[in-house]
């Protein structure tokens, strides 16, 4: 990796996206034994380049993107800067792990189900998934097409709009009138997001929209089903690849393309629903971005991490993760003294970054304090 550029946004890049000169590995001993130099950035990395960031190299990653453990045998597994005996999560955990140790103000990542969001609550930083399609992809390595999202990490709200510009996105639109709750059924983690939104000023409603594990669900048919297609090729060789990963992609050879056919039909239904209910877009959705505490390393447990960050790739929706730290006396700013790491995820209908960033700003100021 190049030396940090003191004066300059440094920004890492998950090794699915194409640097020039650098080899395209997926976090693959496999793929990195026949990879050659890319010959141009991917398009994200070259936008965000041309506004002057500085490239320090490649992050880590889970083999071929696909898990959310952050664990990768071949090339070293970041360590959690909150706390090595925690996941660093995934997929996208070197580009998480190296904003929050502030090796760069910016991570470029890819979500598929949670891989931004995900390591981005499990190291106490901000990770956006932007809205599915908007950013252009190509030179990024593929995993399930309908559902990978080119996105961003950073340690500060200003960054994380520094980078999503960079990549290619836009911050205009509306303000958002009011914010909704969606409760994930842990009645802690649903207290705390209560006690946030409680600590804004805005407008606080309860809306009908359809229940989260279906839509997990039918994501993950969705997932399963399209990450089967693009790495089936690499069975032929299965002893060189990570056992986690293959025996999640053995599995997903009994997803069924009628399945498959079926919950693709019922996302529009899904998607109108959550437009009406949240006004056609003037709200915005909190909940949190994890439905369990930080998995231990030791097991290795991660079932349901992605219970409530997958939905919304199925969907197709912005979500944004940000840190709040839970004290002895209720709610604090990120390091602070025995505090617990906390991640609250904010979501909008398609094209409403801008209000993602908006309610962030709010939540951010009142418990990080002024950027």
């Amino acid at each position: 990796m190049a030396p940090y550029q003191a004066g300059k946004l440094n920004a890492v890049v998950k090794d699915v996206l194409d640097v020039e000169g650098l080899p395209t590995t997926c976090g693959s001993r496999l793929v990195a034994s026949g990879a050659l130099p890319a010959m141009r950035d991917a398009v994200a990395v070259a936008r965000l380049r041309a506004t002057g960031v500085f490239i320090r190299g490649k992050a880590n990653l889970v083999e071929f993107a696909f898990g959310v453990h952050g664990v990768n045998p071949w090339f070293g597994t970041p360590s959690n800067p909150c706390s090595p005996d925690l996941i660093p999560g995934g997929s996208s955990s070197g580009s998480a792990v190296a904003v929050a140790l502030g090796e760069a103000e910016v991570g470029v990542g890819t979500d598929t189900g949670g891989s931004i969001r995900i390591p981005a609550a499990c190291c106490g930083v901000l990770g956006l998934k932007p809205t599915y399609g908007l950013i252009d992809e190509t030179g990024c390595a593929a995993l399930a097409p309908s559902l990978d999202t080119v996105g961003v990490l950073a340690r500060t709200i200003a960054d994380l709009e520094r980078g999503f510009v960079g990549i290619g996105g836009v911050l205009e639109g509306p303000t958002p009138t009011w914010i909704a709750q969606v409760h994930c059924g842990v009645p802690s983690f649903d207290a705390v997001v209560s006690d946030v939104l409680a600590a804004i000023d805005m407008s606080v409603r309860t809306i009908p929209v359809l229940e989260l594990g279906h839509l997990w669900e039918d994501g993950n048919t969705v997932l399963l089903w399209e990450a089967y297609r693009q790495l089936r090729p690499y069975l032929s060789q299965a002893h060189r690849l990570d056992p986690r990963g293959l025996a999640r992609l053995r599995g997903a050879a009994h997803v069924s393309e009628a399945d498959y056919r079926q919950v693709c039909q019922r996302r529009e239904e899904q998607r109108e629903r959550w437009f009406r209910g949240l006004g056609m877009g003037e709200g915005v959705v909190a909940l949190p971005t994890l439905a369990r505490p930080v998995p231990s390393r030791w097991p290795l447990d991660v079932s349901g991490v992605n219970q409530l960050t997958l939905p919304f790739n199925y969907l197709g929706f912005p979500a944004l993760t940000l840190p709040i730290h839970i004290g002895a006396d209720g709610l604090q700013g990120r390091g602070s003294a025995g505090s617990v790491p906390f991640a609250l995820q904010l979501v909008a209908v398609d094209h409403r970054e801008s209000q993602l960033f908006g309610v962030a700003r709010r939540i951010y100021e009142r418990f990080h304090g002024v950027e």
